[in-house]
């Protein structure tokens, strides 16, 4: 049974017209991976599947939640990762995560935030401020959010960008751990070779529209 669903999605930015008719069925612990060039509407996509960008023309629904009417019950249900890894320089990798916990009303056990820090090897870094991290650090902080917090669908944008060797394991093995539980996840990647060991479909978008990327993309 399909736990996401959308049904002729349409965007434009002006007279740009982006998605055109976009079609996505998705069910628990299903991965599926957006290929496509730059511009193609990868990223709009994902924004409107988070919600950050208003539906204009098309359906969505999330756990039977429709975008339209229930975009607050949505975003309860998902966690974002996107380019910007909304994290505050000024704070520490304990106090953003601690943040965040507090939005998503989860108690913010001092145990649990260490051990999600010590998770994605920032253990070291745990009292410095986030502003003096490397991408890779950054992204592997954002990440972190995954331990604190099971949301129904993960959307990553690019996740593997900025990781090293070890981020690239880590981040699969979490992946792997969030899909066997039942979670969705939708990302868009030019690196789908990285997530081999993940069982996972391959959807190309091109010309706005969603098509079986298999044919294109040997991995």
């Amino acid at each position: 049974m399909a736990l996401l669903t959308v049904q002729d999605l349409h965007h434009a930015f002006g007279r740009h017209r982006v998605l055109n008719g976009v079609e996505l069925s998705m069910e628990a612990g299903e991965c599926a991976v957006l290929l496509g060039s730059n511009g193609s509407g990868k990223s709009t996509l994902l924004a409107l599947l988070s919600t950050r960008l208003r539906v204009q023309k098309g359906h969505y629904q999330l756990a039977g939640y429709s975008a339209a009417q229930q975009g607050e019950e949505i975003r309860h249900r998902l966690l974002f990762v996107g380019h910007h890894t909304h994290l505050y320089g000024h704070l520490t990798p304990l106090e953003n995560l601690r943040f965040f916990a507090d939005l998503h009303g989860l108690p913010p056990q001092p145990a649990t935030l260490a051990a999600a820090v010590a998770a994605v090897g920032l253990q070291r870094f745990s009292e410095q401020p986030v502003r003096w991290f490397s991408a890779g650090m950054r992204k592997r902080l954002a990440l972190a959010r995954l331990l604190l917090f099971q949301p129904l669908l993960l959307l990553l944008d690019e996740p593997y960008s900025a990781l090293d060797v070890q981020g690239v394991a880590w981040l699969n093995a979490s992946l792997d751990r969030f899909l066997q539980q039942g979670g969705m996840v939708l990302m868009a990647s030019h690196d789908p070779e990285r997530l081999e060991s993940l069982p996972h479909r391959l959807l190309r978008l091109q010309r706005g529209q969603l098509s079986d990327g298999r044919e294109e993309c040997p991995c």
